[in-house]
C-alpha cells in the first residue's frame, strides 16, 4: 500500500480502536446502576423477609396482650363469683352459681392453651427475626464490598480513559478534516465500525463480496476507498 494512504488509514484505525475503547468504558459506566441494581438484589430480598417477620412478631404480641388482657379478665371474673357465694340464699341459686364458675374457669383454662400457643408462636417468630437480621447484616456487608468494588474498578478506569481521550484528540487533529467527518458519519450510522478489513475479496463489516476491480485498488492503496454496499472505509486485511 503506498504511503499517502497508509498513514491516513493506520489513524482512522488507531481512531476506531480508541472509539472503541472509549464507547466500551461509557457503557460500562451507563450500566453501572443496573448493575448494583442487581447485585442489591439479595439485600433487598432479605429485608423484605426481615420485614414480614417483623410483622408477624407484632401481630403475635398483639394476640399475645390480648390473650393476656382476657385470663386477666377471666381470673377476676372467677374471682368475683366466688366472691358471691356467701351471699347466695337457696341451694338452686348456689348450684347455679356454682356451674357459673365451672364454666368461668373453663373457659379460663381455654385462654390459657391459647396464651401458651400465642407465647411459643411469639418466640419461634422472633428468633426467626433474629436470624433474619443477622443474613440482612451479612447481605449488607457483601453489597457494599461489591459496590465499592464496582465504583472503584470504573473510576480507575476513567483515569485510563483521561488518557485515551487525550490520544484520540492528538490523532484525530493529524486526520484530514474531510476524511475525519466522513469517518465521524460512518462511526455513528455503523454502530462504531468505520473502518473494515477486506479479507480476500470479502468485506468483513457487511461480508458481501466486492467487484474484482475494487479489491484490486484497495490492495494496491492510492487512494482511500469504500466498500461498494455498507460504504464503511477499507484497508486489506494482513496476509
Amino acid at each position: 500500500m503506498g504511503e499517502i494512504v497508509k498513514e491516513p488509514l493506520a489513524l482512522l484505525m488507531g481512531l476506531q480502536e480508541l472509539d472503541r475503547q472509549l464507547n466500551q468504558y461509557h457503557e460500562e459506566e451507563k450500566m453501572l446502576p443496573e448493575r448494583l441494581q442487581i447485585v442489591q438484589q439479595p439485600l433487598e430480598q432479605a429485608k423484605e423477609m426481615l420485614a414480614k417477620l417483623k410483622s408477624a412478631l407484632d401481630q403475635v404480641t398483639k394476640e399475645r396482650k390480648e390473650k393476656e388482657q382476657a385470663l386477666q379478665s377471666a381470673e377476676e371474673k372467677i374471682t368475683k363469683l366466688k366472691g358471691r357465694l356467701t351471699e347466695l340464699k337457696t341451694n338452686k341459686e348456689y348450684q347455679t352459681h356454682l356451674h357459673e364458675i365451672e364454666s368461668a374457669n373453663v373457659e379460663k383454662g381455654k385462654i390459657e392453651e391459647e396464651l401458651l400457643v400465642a407465647m411459643d408462636r411469639a418466640d419461634a417468630v422472633k428468633k426467626e427475626a433474629a436470624a433474619q437480621e443477622k443474613v440482612v447484616a451479612e447481605e449488607e456487608k457483601k453489597f457494599r464490598a461489591e459496590k465499592e468494588g464496582l465504583e472503584n474498578a470504573l473510576k480507575s478506569k476513567s483515569e485510563s480513559m483521561k488518557g485515551l481521550e487525550q490520544e484520540r484528540n492528538a490523532l484525530s487533529e493529524k486526520v484530514g478534516k474531510n476524511l475525519l467527518q466522513e469517518y465521524k458519519r460512518l462511526a455513528a450510522t455503523k454502530r462504531g465500525l468505520a473502518v473494515v478489513a477486506l479479507k480476500g475479496n470479502i468485506c468483513s463489516g457487511c461480508h458481501f463480496s466486492l467487484p474484482p476491480q475494487l479489491v484490486a485498488e484497495v490492495r494496491k492503496g492510492e487512494k482511500i476507498l469504500a466498500c461498494t454496499y455498507c460504504h464503511r472505509i477499507l484497508f486489506p486485511a494482513p496476509t
